[in-house]
């Protein structure tokens, strides 16, 4: 009987205490799995994370219609569509890239043998990125390809790719044979923050927008042809890729104006090349907005072929504080 009883006792001692256990258990996962759930809703939601996390896409804008009916360029235009209007990202993605050419098609050049064609422009980023390779570069006004070019190096030698964006039909046909890896598209930046359709002088190097599509009697002159302009950041959602290393700027004097089309809040460029030397408003125009933009002047380059000011990414604005003396 006794026996009995200390069998009984200490089976309800054991079930107690295997009850406790399972109690902690369960009470150890609700714990796990509450503080992971915190650490997820105050993670950051745009993070920088090279080449990958890239910012929030889409700008959610009330009264926005993503639905659009017959969603064509005209229509971007007339109804002048945000820059991260679906239908404006569809349109440049069929319509306007050209894909880069196959890696094993050599580079068709007229000087093979000149390592660097730019005027100062890529020694002064490579030191500045620190001989980066398997960067990525925009470069606006690209012309042919390679006079001048201010990537061709890094897409060579440093095995880099891009955005190559150059609207002058003549100057378009000779970079269309040069072979290059990277994208490419015969549109100009736009001067808005939507697509327009512009006239423009067809001069090669130096061409350049001079105002409103023009008639059909005016482009029989041969000297203008209607160009489509894009938003920048649009052909950068367009592709994805809204991390640049490099941004090489020179549309003949519109410089300041494609500059400011440009949400910099939402994309990460790195080093910026902007030709000043057209620009109405001048180079402290220009120097002092992209200040404003977080972006220390590295200097100019003045060359007979080349007037830039580079800048690069200020990154450690955040970390700046006004110093204050409390002992006074």
């Amino acid at each position: 009987m006794v026996t009995l009883r200390i069998f009984y006792f200490r089976s309800i001692r054991i079930l107690m205490i295997r009850r406790r256990m399972l109690l902690m258990c369960l009470a150890a996962i609700i714990g796990l799995f509450l503080i992971k759930r915190f650490m997820m809703d105050n993670e950051p939601h745009h993070k920088t994370t090279k080449k990958k996390g890239l910012y929030n896409l889409m700008e959610e804008t009330p009264n926005m219609s993503k639905h659009v009916k017959d969603c064509t360029i005209e229509y971007a235009n007339e109804h002048k569509l945000q820059q991260d209007h679906p239908c404006l990202l569809d349109i440049i993605r069929r319509q306007y890239f050209n894909k880069p050419s196959p890696a094993d098609v050599p580079l068709y050049l007229d000087y093979p043998n000149i390592k660097d064609q730019s005027a100062g422009q890529v020694t002064a980023v490579l030191r500045l990125l620190r001989n980066l390779t398997k960067g990525f570069f925009i470069e606006s006004g690209a012309a042919d390809g390679e006079s001048f070019s201010n990537s061709l190096f890094l897409e060579r030698d440093m095995n880099w790719t891009g955005l190559l964006i150059e609207p002058e039909p003549k100057s378009y046909g000779n970079l269309a044979k040069r072979n290059r890896k990277s994208w490419t598209l015969q549109n100009c930046l736009s001067l808005e923050k939507y697509p327009t359709e512009v006239s423009f002088e067809k001069t090669e190097i130096t061409g350049k927008i001079i105002g409103n599509k023009v008639s059909q009697s005016e482009l029989s002159a041969g000297k203008l042809a209607n160009v489509q302009c894009l938003p920048l950041y649009s052909i950068l959602l367009a592709h994805g890729q809204t991390w640049v290393d490099f941004f090489s700027l020179d549309v003949e004097g519109h410089e300041l104006q494609v500059l400011k089309t440009i949400p910099w809040h939402k994309v990460n460029i790195t080093v910026v090349a902007v030709e000043w030397e057209h620009v109405e408003e001048g180079y402290y125009a220009i120097v002092d907005y992209m200040k404003e933009q977080g972006y220390v002047n590295f200097g100019r380059i003045a060359t007979p072929y080349a007037r830039d000011v580079v800048f690069i990414k200020d990154f450690l604005d955040d970390l700046r504080y006004d110093y204050i003396d409390y002992d006074e």
